[in-house]
């Protein structure tokens, strides 16, 4: 793949100025050009939470962000505070802001690092040379750098999706993304990918992404589990299983906001 200004290598979500973090169109929400999407917000808030020294001797063992509707494409700032700094954890609390509001934010739970007893998690996903190379939605190729492979399901397919999947872009441009990074942005899928229902008959944006690690990934593949389930209220859930080619490395959830899509011939009734 070649340089070009108008096609650069490799594709980014964001350009950095100082403090300033500006999107470019592939962070695009695919519901709404004038916002981001979730993954890239999330990836963002993960690429302000690393912080090297820490990182040496304490693990991160939860990464939760909320997204406070819609975040606007525009330039971006980033603001990190302490709210625990134990010897045996640290909370730290990444808020995103624009124009200096707060439009989204994550808490990072780090907890120290020792030797402990291993109980893996059991699972039978096959490996991903096993599986071959498919499309992908465009609004998630990030310019030809995101690579798919579906093992059962996937984005626009009802029902239990398992995926692997492989990014070689940057989320901030010069910057090599880490595999944690990686992790929240393939984090922000799994509503798609394991999708309850048709996407033009009823849409799911997620409010908010939580990942529960075991341990941080390894390699250049990740594998994504995911399952939607609704009651009919109105929201939903989906749950998400991660793993690399070692074994599951995480846990997740995502709550949904469930509405009619372009499609749909029911309209939700208000309140009386």
């Amino acid at each position: 793949m070649t340089d070009s200004p108008e096609h650069p290598w490799p594709p980014r979500y964001y350009e950095q100025d100082g403090a300033l973090f500006t999107p470019t169109r592939l962070a695009c929400s695919p519901w709404d050009p004038r916002a981001i999407a979730g993954g890239p917000v999330s990836a963002l808030l993960a690429s302000g939470a690393e912080d090297a020294a820490l990182d040496a001797d304490f693990e991160i063992a939860r990464f939760q962000v909320d997204i406070f509707g819609k975040v606007p494409h525009q330039p971006l700032t980033l603001d990190n505070q302490v709210l625990r700094d134990g010897r045996q954890t640290k909370l730290h609390r990444l808020t995103m802001l624009a124009d200096g509001k707060p439009v989204a934010q994550a808490h990072v739970l780090r907890v120290r690092r020792m030797a402990t007893p291993v109980f893996e998690v059991p699972h039978d996903y096959p490996a991903p040379d096993a599986i071959v190379v498919t499309d992908s939605p465009r609004g998630m190729r990030m310019g030809g750098a995101i690579t798919l492979r579906r093992v059962i399901g996937g984005p626009g397919i009802p029902g239990r999706g398992v995926s692997w999947l492989a990014m070689d872009g940057e989320v901030i441009a010069g910057r090599p993304a880490s595999n944690f990074v990686k992790a929240c942005l393939f984090a922000d899928f799994g509503n798609g990918f394991g999708n309850a229902t048709d996407a033009g008959e009823w849409s799911y944006a997620n409010l908010d992404i939580t990942i529960q690690f075991l341990r941080m990934p390894v390699g250049d593949w990740f594998l994504l589990d995911a399952e939607t389930h609704m009651a009919g209220n109105g929201h939903g859930t989906a749950r998400n299983v991660f793993a690399d080619q070692q074994g599951v490395y995480a846990r997740g959830f995502q709550t949904i906001f469930v509405a009619p899509g372009h499609l749909s011939k029911t309209v939700p009734q208000g309140p009386r």
